[in-house]
């Protein structure tokens, strides 16, 4: 009797191995962004799986920093793509970045931490992602000249003056929560709106009160 390949497997077994990774690559994010020396074990605790799960998924440090950086990059680039179809203006997609960006910082705070391994945000996100028409960076550009053309974001400010400002000042925010006395977690919808409110205000057209 020939046996039967396995090509699809049980649905609710790969949504099960999804969240194991999720859960893996966000453990380890944090932990190696407060301690580049964290171990697998201690990952695999934090990310309550067995220590071979870790190991077996990512065998060197450098897979795992890839995978976290990759696996960033997927979300961003997710929401790029929902922002700029769903958004009425270029300022309400930067307005909506920010907000998605302080999730994702914090969720990954390692990209931040200019820990060993991990390249800037601004020269390498978005390499190996699935919808790379682009960088991340370039078409996150695109939202800020987006909103200079249809007049919702001030056109006297360089689009890469705007991206540096509003990334340094997420990154700040949400480093500045993390080093908190206590492992104090930051909340990124406190901090997204917080920064959203703050780069906005400066950004917004005159006249404009989107």
């Amino acid at each position: 009797m020939p046996s039967v390949r396995q090509d699809n497997p049980d649905p609710q077994l790969r949504s099960d191995a999804r969240r194991n990774q999720q859960r893996i690559l966000r453990a380890a994010a944090r932990l190696l962004a407060a301690d580049s020396g964290a171990t697998n074990q201690q990952i695999a605790d934090a990310a309550e799986v067995g220590r071979q799960t870790v190991y077996r998924r990512y065998p060197t440090r450098e897979l795992l920093v890839e995978a976290i950086v990759s696996e960033a990059s997927a979300e961003f680039g997710a929401m790029l793509t929902q922002v700029a179809s769903h958004s009425a203006t270029g300022a309400d997609a930067v307005e909506q970045l920010i907000r998605a960006l302080a999730r994702i910082g914090t969720d990954y705070p390692i990209l931040l931490s200019g820990a060993d391994g991990v390249h800037e945000t601004d020269d390498h996100a978005g390499q190996g992602t699935a919808d790379d028409s682009g960088t991340l960076v370039g078409r996150f550009e695109a939202q800020i000249v987006r909103g200079q053309q249809d007049g919702s974001i001030r056109s006297d400010l360089a689009p890469a003056v705007i991206r540096h400002s509003l990334f340094g000042a997420l990154s700040a925010s949400i480093g500045h929560v993390e080093r908190q006395p206590g492992g104090t977690r930051a909340d990124p919808e406190s901090i997204g709106e917080q920064v959203a409110s703050l780069i906005m205000d400066g950004l917004r057209a005159a006249g404009r009160a989107d």
